[in-house]
């Protein structure tokens, strides 16, 4: 049965091994000193100095001891949308597909990305990567933080990457160059390599006390590498085996052509185009200098029909280029302009000419209104960033959201596509056209078409993910996967989470007239292994399905939630919940669906609510800006996560444990957030926590969990301070005492 739960067979061996570098890992973390001092057996108190190039020896252990016990332990199941555990943020991913190094003629889907782990800035200390075999894409495995960089007493910030391999013609070796977009001084064109795809990676262009880059380095923000190989013996570089270019800029775009043996600098012989890519703003002027000549563009070609905005990426299709791009979209299809979407250009080579394609993907959610007659956008908007990648025959786009809006807690988002192209060269007529993808209507496209005449060509916005023949029914579903939320105050109903142990994200404050949307359940199922897919079962006569909505009543008036398929407006109503006024707590409400039984294909599942009115509680400003803070919103009720059982099978959400620690039987307060990352803390994950309470060497400290399956370690006291590790389905949480 498919389970959007982390499900992880544990070892002793493996519990061992990870526990004593996790420990030592801490302790490269726990302080800046440049020196050791004595070392303490509690646990985070061990203070040990480590540069960035140790730490990275640490990386390589871990990644190694993991790989020695790997087929002792199963992966997290994740498909749908985000494909990434909720409480994961990995923001700016580049996709790839490499050879598996540790299985020779696999391959694997890799992302790569920042990490918004700092909750009032952008990013975080580390370069995330996460890989999932290409034969099934529900296996994401975390492969840690595969780049971070310490000098002068803190971490670098790092922002958008990407990764490139390039193969040795005489020997078939492979290295990996990465490019991290270090925000440190004079470190921004900083590139690593390494042997593997998943490091660990030493810088190369750097000066000997590592404070700069060394002359030549000129690669500047949201870097993109494409490394064209060289098949004809009659081509000058064939013997090199490739060339390689490098993409970059905000509000600004640059291309140059790389030196292959140093892989920062430019070409010798070659020259910078600069622009590249036209940059405008929202309300549509060019922002390059006035004068410019795009020598990038085809003759007559308009410079304001390509919008850049950054998030440069390049791929190669059929025998044409794709260029990708954060651009302002929105009015060409009757909407305000954002630059919460990817847009594309295409050409015949890696440095153009260009013509514009259009939009890629509008993060916003665009559809049809309820009589048809405009567009409206569903979702929330910030930034984005992403590229296209082929996998297993279908091309997807990667982009990233924003829970509400927030740009400190943006998660993976992926969705499938459409490209069609001519074998006719782009200076002769050719073209790509890339549209919404959907398996289940004739010719595979999705676009969203209003009667006044705009139409809306980019990929589809919803939960699926990976599942593109819709969600298996028969599991539970986090509200955190809706995909379509509409009504009052709808853009702050989305609440991020950064607890490793609820992978889960709530809907708060749902009002009279809001709607939930979830598409698409695959009513129909899957009958064999498809693109990556897991056959699963569908809901078929007989099987008694019922549908189950978890939640949490306000007290603010009893109220009732109608349940549509299809259509948020018109679709058909397949159960109604009513939910009365003294209803509190966390309650699970279920209701029989016998109309989704015997559906073909994929279906949406639209939650309406109807209630009293409620006023929300004025929210506390400074300065008559927005909260310091996002604030949770307050209505009806929230909606905490959907799904499907069956008889004999029924639809239960997971239940997060709840630890509770106590010093010689007094408890102590557990914060409900982790520790957040700081330049200083270097922190890449959210697994801390700052616990106070007064401690001696004779305090008897104790710690236990409402669930089973939590396994503790309490360290000894040692000057007023302890640590205690709590592990539960293979994600550890730290408790830092005092």
């Amino acid at each position: 049965m498919f389970s959007v739960s982390s499900q992880t067979i544990t070892h002793p061996a493996l519990d061992l091994l990870c526990f004593q570098l996790t420990e030592y890992y801490d302790g490269c973390h726990a302080t800046n000193k440049k020196e050791k001092e004595t070392n303490k057996k509690g646990g985070w108190l061990e203070k040990t100095y480590l540069c960035s190039q140790k730490i990275q020896s640490i990386n390589k252990m871990k990644k190694l001891s993991l790989l020695i016990l790997l087929l002792l332990a199963t992966m997290s199941v994740q498909a749908q949308n985000p494909y990434l555990p909720l409480w994961e943020h990995v923001p700016d991913g580049e996709p790839r597909v490499f050879e598996d190094p540790d299985n020779p003629g696999k391959y694997r889907a890799y992302i790569i990305g920042s990490h918004d782990v700092n909750y009032s800035a952008y990013c975080g200390p580390d370069i995330r990567m996460w890989s999932a075999p290409v034969e099934d894409l529900s296996q994401w495995r975390d492969e840690g933080p595969i780049f971070t960089y310490y000098i002068d007493g803190q971490w670098d910030t790092m922002y958008a990457p990407d990764l490139v391999e390039v193969k040795d013609r005489k020997t078939g070796k492979k290295t990996y160059y990465l490019y991290p977009h270090s925000r440190g001084w004079r470190r921004t064109p900083m590139v690593c390599k390494g042997d593997r795809p998943n490091g660990p990676f030493t810088p190369i262009n750097l000066t000997a006390d590592g404070r700069q880059c060394v002359p030549g380095s000129l690669i500047d923000f949201d870097p993109s590498v494409f490394i064209e190989n060289i098949t004809d013996k009659k081509d000058k570089d064939y013997d090199t085996g490739f060339r390689a270019y490098v993409f970059y800029g905000f509000q600004h775009s640059t291309a140059v052509e790389l030196d292959q043996k140093t892989m920062y600098s430019k070409r010798e012989g070659t020259e910078p185009i600069d622009p590249f890519i036209p940059a405008s703003s929202a309300d549509g002027r060019l922002l390059d200098k006035p004068g410019s000549v795009y020598k990038a563009l085809y003759e007559g070609q308009d410079p304001l029909d390509f919008n850049f905005f950054e998030a440069s990426s390049i791929r190669q299709v059929g025998n044409k280029y794709v260029m990708v791009f954060s651009g302002y979209s929105g009015k060409e299809y009757g909407l305000g302009n954002t630059n919460s979407a990817l847009r594309y250009a295409f050409g015949d080579s890696p440095l153009g000419p260009w013509r514009s394609g259009g939009v890629l993907v509008d993060s916003r959610g665009v559809v049809v209104n309820e009589d048809g007659s405009k567009l409206i956008t569903t979702n929330f908007a910030h930034n984005t960033h992403g590229s296209l990648q082929e996998i297993n025959g279908q091309w997807y786009v990667f982009y990233h959201r924003p829970p509400r809006g927030f740009g400190n807690a943006r998660q993976t988002m992926v969705a499938p596509v459409k490209i069609t192209w001519d074998k006719k060269p782009v200076a002769k007529g050719g073209k790509v056209r890339i549209t919404g993808y959907d398996p289940f209507v004739k010719g595979n496209e999705w676009t969203a078409k209003a009667s006044d005449g705009n139409e809306y060509t980019g990929a589809e916005v919803t939960s699926e993910g990976f599942q593109i023949f819709g969600l298996p029914p028969y599991a539970y579903y986090s509200a955190g996967y809706a995909c379509f939320v509409f009504g009052p105050n709808a853009n702050n109903w989305m609440q991020d989470n950064h607890d490793v142990w609820n992978n889960s994200m709530d809907l708060a404050g749902i009002q009279n007239g809001g709607i939930v949307g979830f598409k698409y359940f695959g009513f129909g199922g899957l009958a064999k292994d498809t693109k990556g897919v897991k056959a699963f079962e569908g809901t078929k006569a007989g099987n008694g399905t019922s549908i189950t909505l978890n939640l949490t009543p306000s007290g603010k008036g009893a109220f009732t939630i109608h349940v549509l398929l299809d259509d948020p407006w018109k679709g058909r109503e397949i159960a109604t919940i009513h939910v009365p006024s003294e209803a509190k707590g966390k309650i699970d409400c279920v209701a029989p669906v016998p109309a989704v039984e015997g559906l073909s294909g994929k279906h949406a599942i639209y939650l309406v609510t109807e209630g009293p009115e409620v006023q929300a509680p004025q929210q506390p400003q400074w300065g008559g800006r927005r909260p310091q803070q996002p604030q949770r919103p307050q209505g009806l009720f929230d909606l905490h996560g959907i799904g499907f059982g069956k008889t004999g099978n029924a639809c239960v959400a997971p239940k997060v444990p709840q630890v509770t620690i106590t010093a010689d039987g007094k408890k102590l307060t557990i914060p409900a957030t982790p520790i957040r990352f700081t330049n200083q803390n270097g922190y890449s994950d959210q697994i801390r926590y700052q616990v106070y309470g007064p401690l001696s060497a004779n305090t008897l400290l104790k710690a236990a969990a409402d669930v089973d399956g939590v396994k503790f370690d309490i360290s000894p006291v040692v000057e007023g301070r302890a640590t205690i590790k709590a592990t539960y389905n293979g994600q550890t949480k730290v408790f830092l005492i005092n």
